[in-house]
């Protein structure tokens, strides 16, 4: 096995070892227990405001995109998203930063196991998760995560083909990327990237944009019902006589 094999297979290791931690969380959460899976520098210090009570504007229109899913198919963003609430984290398998790539995909792993006990809000929600690294993340790694993740709701994992098709969907989003590299020149196998998860609403609009330190998966579940709140409103003010 060469040794650029054996990193990647120990950073997807460390992304699927926060991620169970994250489950430990969940359930804790769901029952009252107390909270220590993940270290508490990590954790949002606050507590989310109820569904309703405030409002998202919008940030920011994001355009279709195509992309590649686990079986190597090429996929619309759109068709993905469509009528539904979208939660998108780009991310790269290999990533060994505990509070990027791997915290995203715990926090991403809390919300789908609360989706899924709220079906009537998980039928109108879709997350995605991005790879910014198609070279290592083709589509056969990316189904190697998603079954290491056992979703339970509807959470798509993607690429793209080249870093070329890629780059239109990081621009579009405002997710910078840059490859990080030895004094030699060489690089180093890692990116250098700021954590950014989006809220992108049944219009294709941005709604929210979390990142370290602001992103857990109760503030995104608060978010989603505040839009479908929102949603239902206006949809009674232009039937209303």
């Amino acid at each position: 096995m060469q040794v650029s094999e054996v990193s990647n297979n120990l950073c997807l290791a460390l992304l699927v070892s926060v991620v169970i931690l994250s489950s430990s969380l969940s359930y804790a959460q769901s029952t009252n227990a107390h909270t220590t899976a993940i270290p508490d520098a990590l954790q949002p210090q606050f507590t989310p405001p109820p569904p309703g009570t405030y409002t998202l504007p919008v940030i920011d229109t994001v355009h279709d995109h195509s992309l590649l899913d686990p079986q190597g198919t090429r996929v619309n963003l759109r068709s993905l998203t469509k009528n539904k609430i979208a939660v998108i984290s780009f991310m790269y398998t290999s990533c060994a930063d505990v509070g990027g790539c791997p915290l995203a995909a715990a926090v991403l792993h809390q919300l789908d196991h609360l989706l899924s006990q709220r079906p009537e809000l998980a039928r109108r929600a879709t997350l995605l998760s991005v790879s910014f690294d198609p070279e290592r993340d083709t589509p056969t790694r990316m189904a190697e995560v998603k079954a290491k993740l056992t979703p339970h709701t509807d959470w798509h994992f993607l690429t793209s083909a080249t870093t070329t098709e890629l780059q239109p969907i990081l621009d579009d989003f405002n997710q910078p990327v840059a490859r990080l590299t030895k004094d030699n020149g060489e690089w180093s196998g890692l990116f250098r990237h700021v954590l950014k998860v989006y809220l992108v609403d049944q219009h294709h609009n941005v709604r929210n944009i979390y990142s370290t330190g602001l992103f857990s998966a109760q503030l995104v579940l608060n978010d989603i019902e505040t839009i479908l709140l929102e949603t239902t409103q206006k949809s009674a003010t232009r039937e209303s006589p």
